[in-house]
């Protein structure tokens, strides 16, 4: 996982969702993000699993990816079943290089219009 760009670790984090693997999502996350400061790995996988227990990720479009030395930026089209409703969100994420690796640090997430 060390050798992902930072579009590869939001198509990863893509897969952790659709294999429920709160683990895997919570490992993506860098040590100064907000979720590190409020969850424990095993808080956050109970957290992850009744989050997730009505819906299924139907896909993700990176629009853009921008690396600034040791801060990338992606942008990027995601959409969730729930319910058997598709809802599109605009995102944003903020990554930083932390042991050699990017890890996620912030997060924007807007919900398309109706």
């Amino acid at each position: 996982m060390n050798s992902l760009s930072p579009s590869e670790i939001i198509k990863f984090r893509t897969e952790c969702y659709r294999a429920s693997d709160g683990k895997g999502v919570f490992s993506l996350y860098s040590v100064k993000s907000d979720l590190r400061k409020i969850f424990r790995e095993k808080e956050f996988v109970e957290h992850f699993r009744l989050l997730t227990k009505n819906s299924e990720h139907a896909g993700v479009k990176i629009v853009t990816e921008t690396i600034k030395k040791k801060l990338a930026e992606v942008k990027y089209i995601e959409h969730i079943s729930e319910n058997g409703e598709i809802i599109t969100f605009f995102s944003k994420t903020v990554l930083t290089i932390e042991e050699g690796a990017w890890r996620i640090l912030k997060e924007q997430r807007e919900k398309k219009k109706q």
